[in-house]
């Protein structure tokens, strides 16, 4: 089955509610060790579980799992959580019913409902800490008993709320509004990473998006929230609007529902582009606190500079 950018997204806050029920990977010679690898491969999915950067590889193990084995998608959830319940109680930080009941909201966007995971029984017998939100996937990285710093756990948040806003973006009607509200929102994760935004500007009857600041480098900004994966002609103009500034000029188009694969293959096809192409599972990836967007942009570029290539998803990151 093809995941809808909705499943997408959905799937990304679930990788975040599960981060903390089992560990990513450990030596297996460890007598009863178990971790997302080893559940992964229990269930027959094992191959899908693509190691480096622990929240992006549970992102992926859940997306790649629905995409090519929706069978296992239902065994490979309750398999996580029952071991999840074992790890976390031997580690101190048992589970807690909100946690499940916010995974139950998050499958249900993804599709499904899964009846073990509702039973009023196992509900009931967790204990009930009175909110329903996932541990703090910063915190949960820095190891047990070591707090995180205020400025990441301050970003975290930040980013959280920039998350809601963004999901928000997709149920609204008004486009026209969600296309300057997913200009502001570009500019406000700029400007939380330190990149020296510039809001929307024309020069010379163009319109910018917008511009930003990495690695005392200047990009323009191409923004587009439309229906359809965006065109050819759409990255063309991106790129005449680059190519008439300087030649010192680099720019990153966002389409939040990606670019069609002719596209992709003509803009690079007997061109030199200077610019690269996020979508809208990579900004997810940053609002959900799974990369950090100067990293994610350093990635693009030197993929772009060595190998060409225009896009290769976040996911592709490799700690």
């Amino acid at each position: 089955m093809s995941v809808t950018f909705k499943q997408s997204q959905a799937i990304a806050q679930i990788a975040t509610n599960l981060y903390s029920f089992l560990p990513g990977s450990g030596n297996e010679r460890w007598r009863g060790h178990v971790s997302f690898k080893t559940v992964a491969r229990d269930i027959g999915v094992g191959e899908l579980w693509s190691g480096g950067s622990k929240a992006q590889a549970i992102s992926r193990l859940l997306e790649d799992t629905l995409d090519k084995r929706p069978q296992c998608f239902e065994p490979l959830i309750l398999a996580i959580v029952r071991r999840g319940l074992t790890y976390r109680h031997k580690n101190g930080r048992t589970v807690q019913r909100g946690e499940i009941e916010h995974l139950n909201k998050l499958l249900v966007q993804v599709g499904f409902k899964f009846p073990e995971l509702w039973a009023r029984e196992f509900l009931e017998s967790l204990p009930d800490d009175g909110h329903g939100e996932p541990e703090n996937p910063i915190e949960s990285s820095q190891g047990a008993g070591e707090p995180c710093s205020l400025a990441a756990a301050t970003r975290m948040t930040t980013l959280l709320g920039m998350r809601d806003r963004y999901y928000s973006l997709a149920t609204n009607p008004d486009r026209q509004a969600v296309g300057f509200e997913l200009e502001r929102l570009l500019n406000d994760l700029f400007r939380l990473f330190g990149l020296e935004p510039r809001s929307a500007f024309r020069v010379t009857g163009e319109q910018i998006d917008g511009s930003f600041i990495l690695d005392y480098e200047t990009y323009l900004v191409e923004a587009k929230w439309t229906s359809q994966p965006i065109s050819h002609g759409d990255l063309l103009i991106f790129k005449g609007k680059i190519d008439g500034k300087s030649a010192l000029t680099r720019g990153v188009c966002v389409s939040v529902n990606g670019f069609t694969a002719d596209a992709i293959k003509a803009i690079t096809t007997g061109k030199q582009p200077r610019f690269f192409l996020v979508d809208g599972c990579d900004l997810a990836a940053v609002l959900e606190g799974q990369v950090q967007l100067p990293i994610l942009l350093r990635f693009k570029l030197r993929k772009l500079t060595e190998e060409g290539s225009v896009f290769v998803p976040a996911r592709e990151i490799s700690a």
